[in-house]
């Protein structure tokens, strides 16, 4: 299989530049926050201190993911030019799965964050920055149920490359995993919200993070596993 051509090769070269940009102006943004964040917080107390520590995280994790995307996208590096069809499938695929690995795990690790945050909410003590923590483990949630169903960007703009035959099949696996988590815990929840209707609220991120999770980790691992076999 040749590399690309010249069509696909000005084609990249647009989609690369883009990202660039990008990634770019995700480092300006978090710059921005971060400071905010840092600057207001440390002149503020208790929750309000909590609210611009939330800004100024979140402005350090795009700075930190821009940074990545930078060097990933370097102008001096065209490796990927000389790329076959089946090599860049192959690097497209490996990178799903690495995304698949990461990003459940982050929505775990925001899942301490959220639970105190939708404490202050329930309690009518709720601000701008604990509406933010509340939501971050079920945006991260569907962020991985995308990526697992191929509606993300990048899935979308390369289907050709990522979608085949043995993709539906552990897509199909994955998914069906992560319902059966989903209906458990819905069900769960749901005499939680009888007995506690507090703790109920309180454990619907723990449920959507969970079935996000199942399903990222469940398709990343079936990958693994089908690559040893060939």
């Amino acid at each position: 299989m040749t590399a690309m051509d010249d069509r696909e090769l000005r084609k990249e070269v647009r989609a690369r530049r883009r990202k660039l940009h990008g990634a770019q102006l995700a480092i300006v943004l978090g710059v921005l926050m971060a400071g905010i964040g840092f600057a207001i917080g440390m002149q503020r107390t208790g929750d309000a201190a909590t609210g611009w520590g939330v800004l100024a995280g979140v402005g350090v994790g795009l700075i930190v993911g821009g940074a990545i995307m930078c060097w990933v996208l370097r102008p001096g590096e065209t490796g990927w030019s000389a790329e076959t069809q089946p090599t860049r499938r192959d690097r497209l695929q490996a990178q799903r799965a690495r995304q698949l690995w990461i990003f459940p795990f982050v929505t775990i690790a925001f899942l301490a964050q959220s639970t105190m945050a939708t404490q202050h909410i329930l309690a009518g003590e709720g601000n701008l920055g604990h509406y933010v923590s509340a939501a971050l483990p079920v945006i991260y949630a569907w962020l991985v149920a995308s990526i697992t169903l191929g509606w993300d960007h990048q899935s979308r703009s390369n289907r050709r490359f990522m979608e085949d035959e043995l993709t539906v099949v552990l897509r199909a696996r994955a998914i069906g995993a992560a319902f059966v988590v989903l209906m458990a815990g819905a069900t769960a929840v749901f005499g939680l919200g009888l007995w506690r209707p507090e703790i109920g609220i309180a454990a619907v991120p723990f449920v959507l993070a969970g079935a996000g999770a199942t399903a990222g980790i469940r398709f990343a691992w079936l990958d693994r596993e089908f690559g040893k076999d060939g």
